[in-house]
């Protein structure tokens, strides 16, 4: 059987279980916690979706992991839960996340989309100010509370978050299409910056 195949395998099986809790605790030992959590990243980074998420589980299940650590674990599956369309999972995934570390401002930020999108806006708007409030020089956080805000209909508000993204974000990355569609539609694009060069096109920007 391929690695594929069998990842895949061990993915049906995690998923099969349920969402891994700190009480799940297989042994390993700390150092085993830190070794496959270091394997789950290392596979989000390939897009190996499916061999992170068994290596997160791993991870999760040393009981050994720190608060800390433990919330990355939570937030990273999540995103790999997200990319394989397994949304339910991945929003318990950044409650955990959030639970375990309340600043980790990567799962309020994708927690908010995650509600933003379930149609739960209280709870979104609530992750959205709080991410904000922790990282205000992050463009991210006032990008996302844009989103939530424009799926409300507030734009007047929208257009202030969106602004502010734009001020705070690196140079060159207002091009990113699912930005620039964004910020065209509030009027923050100029001609010159409206479009990604033609020769070298620019990926839809992600929450990391």
């Amino acid at each position: 059987m391929s690695g594929r195949l069998i990842a895949a395998a061990c993915l049906a099986a995690c998923l099969l279980a349920g969402p891994a809790t700190a009480d799940d605790g297989v042994g390993g030992g700390a150092k085993e916690g830190s070794k496959q959590l270091a394997y789950g990243l290392r596979f989000m980074k390939a897009r190996d979706y499916p061999r992170a998420i068994v290596h997160l589980t791993a991870a999760i299940r040393t009981h050994e992991l720190s608060p800390r650590h433990l919330s990355d674990a939570y937030y990273f599956r999540g995103r790999a839960l997200t990319r394989n369309r397994r949304p339910e999972l991945a929003l318990d995934d950044f409650t955990r996340a959030v639970t375990y570390w309340p600043e980790n401002v990567k799962a309020l930020r994708v927690r908010c989309r995650a509600l933003t999108l379930k149609g739960e806006e209280e709870k979104a708007r609530a992750d959205c100010d709080q991410a904000v409030l922790l990282a205000p020089d992050d463009w991210r956080g006032w990008f996302t509370r844009g989103l939530l805000r424009d799926s409300r209909n507030e734009r007047d508000l929208a257009l202030s978050d969106f602004s502010n993204a734009k001020d705070r974000m690196p140079k060159g990355l207002e091009t990113f299409p699912d930005v620039a569609r964004q910020l065209r539609a509030y009027g923050l694009l100029d001609g010159a910056s409206d479009a990604a060069p033609d020769t070298d096109p620019l990926p839809s920007w992600q929450e990391e």
